[in-house]
């Protein structure tokens, strides 16, 4: 039973003899039945006890749906604590052996929040004027765990890192996880590993006590997790990993390609390759197989479809003027098909800021959506600090937002400043903005604390006097501008380059550009509260507005790919650093994207962009060029398009602020 319906590839590799082994899984090749069908297959035919295979996932349901099925093949409760993420299973291994590095058994492992909060008070302590945020210096705290530094290897943490006095920050928030008998994420790693590198008795005991390791998503392990593997290796090496390096897209957060690409050498490993797709048709196959051909960095593998019921529908490829227009015809597309029933859609966007112009429009559609792996564009923290800014310039009694942006940037008005506003609000009656100048020509503050509040009240009063002088555009711009909030973002992404800066740069831009459709602040703000009251409660949402990055492993019937153009995708991240390491994984990303369709693909790109204040014109991106146009049902659109795009649009539902897009879009033309 374990072994029927196996395909060739897939029976060779479950029955694969003792010994390392790398199974090259492509997307839709049935990877997940490989590796819970070799676990049941050592347990079943080759006699190994099941507590003494490790299988390591990197997410939680992936454990459980091993665990399920191997208990359903065996009809046996499988309910070994060697099954689970890398985090879950060294969490245990950390209790028994914790009092090794300093840490009682009942250790509390710190969620993100709590981290900040620790991080927090070191800066404090040390008495360090950081600009960067908490959030920043935790996460390269964390890269240096995920590369095994230490916080004493003083020398090596600073080759790793530029940011300003991280060794004494790295060293003290270390002593105080030690001292308040805590752990991070990263510690369940790190001081696992070095107890083990450390201990050879305890290292002994694991390596003869694990028969076999099965690794599920290899392609996404970082230095330490493969270290931690390699190190719990007994002299069989039976490792048997399961992975594709075509769908390595995780670099930014870790993730090390060379693992799987170096392993078949490091091991003198064979290396089987799962080649029949069960999932895309022939048409997606072969434009995913010659986009990720242009790689040099892989091992190597062309699938095809497996799947003769699935309809050979070719690639729709459509050119338009804007990203407007674009956001347009996805909509109008999807609404023409949504009729039918248990149809799945995806909206892959390689950009969150792209989100905010396709939400909108399918919002105008009726279309009940769902975002996959983040909140709404109008719900994101940076858009939603700014759009605090506008409605404390709107209206003085907008309390929440002058008590969310009075510090933010850091201004150096404390939580002790803020209590005394707050209370003498309370006491006469009148809003935290009245509050604060009541208290100023009081002269209640010390003299550096009214220096503080004179500047943020201030700056909230140019806001106001411009509010009304300049469109609303160009009040955004400022805004982001003026407050310090751009520079802010702009100061962490070139301190440590990150992606998640650039992203939120990226959505300022593209809340500016929202702003421009309308004639108002008052409208703007009215519109911003009529969306995220427009969550639609649905039984089954069938269609998903996600990241490129958040869809890996998922499947749709229907899949857009927006926003094909150079410096979109490939990002201009990707472009500017002019190497082909960034390149590829973008290729690799795009491979991702392609056949998450079973049988309808979509791919659009826009000819220019209007983009804080100013309309850039864009060419299509490489990847297209690089597919054959065969795959495709026509060749490119050459109408796209204002006109061929007028008759998706009924004006006179429309608000006055989508008719002034549209008439910027004419004017635009």
């Amino acid at each position: 039973m374990i072994l029927d319906n196996l395909n060739t590839e897939q029976y060779e590799a479950v029955v694969y003899k003792n010994g390392p082994i790398l199974v090259l899984s492509g997307a839709g090749t049935g990877k997940t039945r490989v590796l819970t069908s070799r676990f049941a297959y050592l347990v079943q035919n080759k006699g190994v006890n099941p507590q003494s295979i490790m299988a390591v996932t990197f997410t939680n349901k992936a454990a459980s749906e091993i665990k399920n099925r191997v208990s359903k093949e065996l009809n046996l409760s499988i309910n070994s604590h060697w099954i689970g993420t890398f985090h879950s299973i060294f969490a245990k291994f950390l209790r028994k052996h914790c009092s090794i590095v300093g840490l009682k058994p009942n250790f509390t492992i710190l969620d993100i929040e709590d981290q900040k909060k620790l991080i927090k008070q070191v800066i404090s302590f040390l008495k360090l004027d950081n600009e960067l945020n908490e959030g920043i210096i935790l996460s390269e705290i964390q890269n240096l765990k995920d590369e095994m530094i230490l916080s004493t290897d003083n020398k090596a943490v600073l080759r790793h890192s530029s940011i300003k006095d991280i060794d004494s920050i790295y060293n003290l928030y270390q002593e105080r996880l030690v001292e308040i008998n805590s752990s991070d994420f990263g510690d369940l790693l790190l001081h696992s590993y070095n107890i083990l590198k450390n201990n050879s008795q305890i290292l002994d005991k694991y390596k003869s006590y694990l028969d076999h390791i099965l690794i599920d998503e290899f392609q996404d392990t970082n230095v330490i997790q493969y270290e931690l593997i390699k190190l719990l290796l007994n002299e069989n090496k039976n490792i048997f990993c399961v992975g594709d390096d075509d769908q390595s897209i995780y670099a930014w957060r870790g993730a090390k390609v060379e693992n799987i690409l170096n392993f078949p050498d490091e091991f003198k490993a064979p290396v089987i390759r799962l080649t029949k797709n069960y999932r895309s048709n022939d048409s997606i196959l072969r434009a995913a197989s010659e986009i990720i051909g242009h790689n040099k960095n892989r091992l190597g593998k062309k699938l095809e479809c497996a799947n003769k019921e699935i309809k050979n529908n070719k690639i729709i490829l459509q050119s338009f003027y804007s990203q407007e227009e674009e956001s347009l015809w996805i909509a109008d597309t999807i609404s023409n098909l949504i009729n039918h029933k248990d149809v799945s859609f995806s909206i892959l966007v390689r950009m969150t800021a792209q989100m905010r112009s396709i939400e909108d429009k399918l919002i105008k559609y009726a279309l009940p959506y769902e975002i996959i792996g983040g909140p709404r564009f109008f719900e994101r923290k940076e858009v939603k600090d700014i759009i605090a800014y506008l409605k404390l310039a709107h209206s003085n009694d907008s309390d929440l937002s002058f008590e969310r942006i009075i510090n933010l940037p850091r201004r150096g008005i404390g939580e002790q400043t803020l209590n005394l506003i707050i209370q003498n609000s309370r006491e006469n009656k009148i809003s935290f903005l009245e509050s604060s100048r009541e208290l100023l020509n009081k002269k209640f503050f010390p003299q550096a604390v009214s220096t503080k509040i004179t500047l943020f009240l201030s700056l909230i009063d140019k806001c106001k006097d411009l509010m009304h002088k300049t469109n609303l555009e160009d009040f955004g711009i400022f805004v982001i501008e003026e407050s310090g909030y751009m520079k802010m973002l702009e100061i962490e992404k070139n301190t440590k380059k990150k992606l998640e800066n650039e992203t939120r740069i990226e959505n300022l831009k593209e809340l500016v550009n929202a702003m421009s459709e309308f004639s108002n602040l008052e409208e703007f703000l009215e519109h911003v509260g009529l969306v995220n009251d427009n969550i639609k409660n649905s039984e089954k949402n069938n269609i998903t507005l996600m990241t490129l990055h958040g869809a890996k492993g998922l499947e749709f019937d229907h899949v857009f790919l927006p926003g094909w153009e150079e410096g979109i995708f490939p990002s201009a991240r990707a472009l500017e650093e002019k190497c082909n390491k960034s390149l590829e994984e973008e290729r690799r990303l795009a491979y991702v994207g392609i056949t998450r369709a079973k049988s309808n693909l979509y791919i659009s790109y826009a000819t220019s962009r209007y983009t804080y204040g100013v309309n850039n014109f864009s060419v299509p991106s490489r990847f297209l060029s690089e597919m054959n146009n065969s795959v495709f049902s026509t060749n490119i659109s050459k109408e796209g398009s204002f006109k061929s795009k007028l008759k998706y649009i009924d004006s006179e539902s429309l608000s006055p602020g989508k008719k002034r897009m549209l008439e910027f879009l004419k004017k635009h033309k």
